[in-house]
């Protein structure tokens, strides 16, 4: 077990100048380096996607992974949009309000007033019915982003 935790870490300290542009970042790209082919290429992807550490490492901005500038705090953004749901509704259809302000907040929005009018605009695609979910309120407020 400490081989295989000293191996890790070790893997965890190289640079992110071997992650390939096809096979992304992850746990594959830092063991096999050399990827000139495309069955090398497989096998990094691959391990990328079974070892499951390829989200982590870009939530985290490790394993060869860089995490994005605009990164979204989805769990806080989940919990707020759930919770806020009607209010959400009542502040999109104005095209302003606290609410709608911690949204654009929470994704990391830089131009308040167009996110706010571009919503505004695109109210019934975002609560397309009365049954409508947080998560798909999310996902196509994103769309608009």
């Amino acid at each position: 077990m400490k081989k295989i935790i000293s191996l890790i870490a070790a893997i965890g300290l190289t640079t992110a100048v071997y992650a390939n542009e096809n096979t992304g970042c992850g746990l594959g790209s830092m063991i096999i380096k050399d990827q000139s082919t495309s069955v090398l290429q497989a096998l990094a992807a691959t391990t990328n996607g079974t070892s499951g550490n390829q989200t982590f490492g870009i939530t985290s901005g490790t394993s060869n992974c860089n995490k994005p500038s605009d990164f979204v705090s989805n769990d806080k953004l989940n919990k707020f949009v759930e919770e806020n749901m009607d209010e959400l509704a009542l502040d999109i259809s104005a095209g302003k309000g606290e609410t709608l302000s911690t949204v654009a907040k929470l994704m990391n929005v830089e131009n308040n007033e167009a996110f706010s009018a571009k919503l505004q605009s695109n109210f019934t695609n975002i609560y397309s019915n009365e049954n409508v979910t947080s998560a798909a309120v999310i996902d196509s407020i994103a769309k608009y982003m």
